[in-house]
């Protein structure tokens, strides 16, 4: 059997997502973690500030703070710092319902930037966020703009916004974010599975995508639930038409790990609890890290494991099945994937 080129000898949680908390101040009808209130037992403070002494020590760059909303954790402020000061960067991911608030304080923590979820015109983001919501978190964009920080959207594409992208564009553009990522509303949490789009919208989905980025109007990104070596990659992964980088197939237990509120390691937030490693309440986090079988999926990929028409494809021991949380929740493995537009262009 042959391994993997895309697999490194060496695994370095070189990214982190983690999730500050489980509160949040929104009741999206499409959440993917079924947010709301905080766990019972999330980290305290003295916890939180051991993981950022961990997570240092093994070599993390990047930090992302992710929730729930992570703005509603008291000590967001005293944990962001922590993680600038051991010499890592840091972005946030907001709904933008706290951000005008607390605008100072996000301007004075040093994010490299601040991504706003973004789920397309009123009408339709407060469909599925909230009376008011798109209002607040444009009225949060605007405030930290002019406390000097990058603002960013995430739009999750769905049945509700999929026409919507066009309009979308135009509203970001009009409150001058400077980044657009696009992903897919996946199957997840409280999401309903009839607004989650099928393998057959892929590819219109990924033209769309490629007209967005072709206007220039801001930087535009495809996340890693779309593409995966069709005729428009690397331009899905880079935002222009020059660039070189290209899918690095899943990066969970290879240069990427998560961590919920209540310490659980496991390689993505996406995926569902059958992929958690430990929890650093009871292991450090080079141990789960570590530890022999951990992360299997990706670090015992072998190409002779996938199935499905990823088995014929002659890239699929590099991507290795495209996203491992969109292969597992449409196949219930992590070697086979029909959400792939070069599989359709092949078929």
């Amino acid at each position: 059997m042959t391994r993997s080129p895309t697999i490194p000898d060496r695994p370095v949680p070189l990214v982190c997502v983690w999730e500050l908390t489980l509160a949040c101040n929104a009741a999206c009808e499409h959440c993917g973690s079924d947010a709301g209130h905080a766990r019972s037992q999330e980290l305290s403070t003295k916890e939180a500030l051991d993981v950022v002494a961990q997570l240092a020590g093994m070599g993390c760059t990047i930090v992302t703070l992710s929730g729930g909303e992570p703005l509603l954790r008291h000590d967001w402020f005293e944990i962001a710092v922590a993680i600038r000061s051991a010499g890592m960067k840091i972005d946030l991911i907001t709904n933008g319902l706290a951000a005008c608030a607390q605008a100072e304080r996000i301007g004075a923590a040093g994010f490299e930037s601040v991504s706003f979820s973004i789920d397309g015109p009123p009408e339709v983001h407060d469909s599925l966020r909230g009376a008011g919501a798109l209002r607040r978190a444009l009225d949060g964009a605007a405030a930290l703009r002019r406390q000097g920080v990058r603002i960013g959207a995430v739009t999750q594409v769905n049945q509700r916004n999929l026409g919507e992208l066009s309009a979308t564009h135009d509203l970001l553009a009009h409150a001058h974010f400077e980044g657009w990522q696009i992903q897919l509303t996946l199957p997840t949490g409280r999401t309903p599975k009839s607004i989650c789009l099928g393998p057959e919208a892929i590819a219109g989905l990924e033209e769309q995508v490629v007209r967005a980025v072709s206007q220039g109007r801001m930087h535009v990104i495809a996340a890693d639930t779309i593409g995966w070596y069709g005729r428009n990659e690397p331009l899905l992964r880079t935002g222009n038409r020059s660039g070189t980088k290209v899918w690095a197939a899943c990066q969970a237990g290879l240069q990427a790990v998560a961590i919920t509120s209540d310490g659980t390691v496991r390689g993505c937030l996406a995926m569902p609890a059958e992929f958690d490693e430990g929890n650093l309440r009871s292991q450090s986090l080079a141990t789960i890290w570590s530890a022999p079988g951990a992360f299997s999926y990706n670090r015992g990929f072998e190409r002779a494991s996938l199935r499905g028409a990823c088995a014929s494809c002659e890239l699929g021991g590099i991507c290795r099945a495209g996203c491992t949380c969109m292969a597992w929740l449409a196949t219930g493995t992590t070697v086979d994937n029909p959400y792939c537009t070069r599989l359709q262009v092949r078929t």
